[in-house]
């Protein structure tokens, strides 16, 4: 079956030191169709949009907004950042394309001269004869392709797996006898994934074959890319996922009018995790190790320090929130310990030959607070989850090393003869009164203002957020132009049960001042946005 690929065609591509390079969506189109200039960079670019809007003569550019797309070809990964900017005109011509200025990681990158030709809109589709007249080319006064040649089906990646294990889920345009038509969800019809916690995901661009035997006939295929989902299982049993409603039109060249249709769900079987389950078990699926990070050696009585255990690898985490204080009884508990906070970080690759997903990487802050001296150290840590894999509980542990907890630090002693302590005292305290009552009552009104500037501040905060958590929350950011690593971070403290502000009060000082930052920039954004 002969195939019909799109190409993106760039008249001029700009580069810089760091790769990043600016190409059009297309060279030629019909007047009203959506063209786009666009910048790719490295995904893990810091990018700073200069200006929202370029002007040309007769033509303008204005900002559409961040991707983050992700394409695994031959078994690699490969991360970009598409920055977009829609070019809008009023009427057909050839057109000179305004420069785009945009600056990555610190350094200012032009697009360079680019032209772009509109030409009339022909609301008559092309006419052909012979063979691809019958087979592809349609009039809009004919029907277009059958039913049965246009499915969409929705996929995962296993068809058998246990309760707790992750697994990814995509919508696949399945056509044939015709070229490949527009498609998109119905938003207004749910997707029915029962007894499944489902994460939606944006820019991951799955490579499949381009061709399929489906019920004995042959399709041509294509990835419904908008969507990809990170399904969870809840409970065990037999399932349909993926139900909803598609749109199709058929495209100018091969027109057919608008048809909405069900899309083929894919049965799955999950499976009830084994029992009895360990004791120390948890809930975690999958594979994974566990370090020990800036762990001390030695303290003084009175003075804190913090360290972290780091789990690392594919599978599911959800449920372990603190793997050190709930693995003990609670007589046996360490009362020196306090749980700070969690971390997490996710990297979308490959987990084995063939098989992709997240990569995770959970990292949980402790305090220690020795209360006498000594040897202090902990019991060794235990920590069990369920391998899919080998379909069997595992266990790895960690050894925590002797901590010597030595004798408080003296306290500095100054020599200072009778006459000159007795005058600096009657200094200081002179001195110190007059601060007090000068400036004390401004200097409380003035904590309290901050204090309110910082609830009020995050409160606002809270409210755009609404309802967006984890990956929708982080692209939201981002594609206000925060970068991905304060957009993972704000992800991670926006928690479901609390407010950013009682999120905030829990968090150490570095940590706070960061919050603050990301909130006000976020405001001063949001602001800009309102006068645009």
């Amino acid at each position: 079956m002969k195939r019909f690929l799109f190409l993106f065609l760039a008249i001029s591509i700009s580069i810089s030191a760091q790769g990043s390079k600016f190409y059009l969506s297309q060279a030629r189109a019909d007047l009203g169709d959506a063209v786009f200039i666009i910048l790719e960079t490295e995904g893990g670019a810091q990018v700073r949009l200069l200006e929202k809007e370029f002007n040309g003569q007769g033509i303008k550019a204005v900002y559409w907004g961040t991707e983050e797309n992700t394409t695994i070809v031959n078994f690699k990964v490969f991360r970009k950042k598409l920055i977009k900017y829609r070019l809008t005109t009023s009427a057909p011509g050839r057109y000179s394309v305004p420069e785009i200025e945009v600056e990555v990681d610190g350094q200012k990158i032009g697009s360079g001269m680019m032209a772009l030709e509109i030409s009339p809109r022909n609301s008559a589709a092309n006419k052909s004869s012979g063979f691809f007249s019958n087979r592809y080319f349609f009039s809009e006064e004919t029907e277009g392709p059958e039913d049965g040649d246009l499915k969409v089906i929705f996929r995962t990646t296993k068809d058998q797996v246990w309760v707790g294990e992750p697994i990814l889920g995509f919508f696949t345009l399945y056509y044939r006898n015709a070229l490949r038509p527009y498609i998109d969800r119905d938003f207004s019809s749910s997707i029915e994934f029962p007894y499944f916690r489902s994460e939606a995901l944006s820019g991951i661009n799955l490579l499949i074959p381009d061709q399929a035997i489906y019920e004995g006939l042959e399709f041509e295929t294509a990835v419904y890319s908008k969507e990809t989902f990170i399904l969870t299982p809840l409970k065990n049993g037999e399932y349909s996922l993926g139900s909803t409603v598609f749109h199709l039109e058929g495209r100018q060249q091969s027109f057919f009018h608008m048809r909405s249709i069900k899309t083929i769900p894919s049965k799955i079987s999950v499976r009830e995790l084994p029992s009895p389950s360990p004791k120390e078990f948890r809930g975690a699926i999958g594979n994974f190790k566990m370090v020990l990070e800036d762990y001390s050696q030695n303290v003084n009585l009175g003075e804190p320090f913090q360290f972290r255990l780091t789990i690392s690898g594919n599978g599911n985490l959800a449920s372990i929130k603190d793997p050190l204080l709930t693995s003990c009884d609670p007589g046996s508990c360490y009362p020196e310990v306090t749980f700070l906070q969690l971390k997490q970080q996710r990297d979308f690759r490959e987990l084995s030959p063939g098989e992709f997903g997240f990569y995770l990487n959970y990292s949980y802050y402790y305090s220690v607070f020795p209360k006498k001296e000594g040897e202090w150290k902990p019991d060794d840590l235990r920590f069990s989850f369920f391998n899919p894999k080998s379909g069997k509980y595992e266990s790895i542990s960690l050894k925590f090393p002797v901590l010597n907890v030595g004798p408080p630090k003296p306290k500095q002693e100054t020599a200072i003869n009778g006459s000159e302590k007795s005058l600096g005292t009657s200094i200081f305290l002179i001195g110190f009164l007059s601060c007090l009552l000068a400036g004390g009552v401004g200097y409380l009104i003035l904590l309290l203002n901050k204090s309110r500037g910082r609830a009020g501040l995050l409160k606002r905060l809270d409210l755009w957020i609404g309802s967006k958590r984890g990956f929708v929350l982080k692209h939201s950011v981002m594609a206000k132009g925060l970068p991905e690593e304060e957009a993972s971070l704000l992800a991670g403290w926006k928690s479901d049960t609390i407010s950013l502000y009682e999120s905030y009060k829990r968090l150490d000082p570095p940590s706070k001042e960061t919050l603050l930052r990301i909130a006000g920039w976020l405001s001063d954004k949001l602001k800009e946005d309102e006068i645009i």
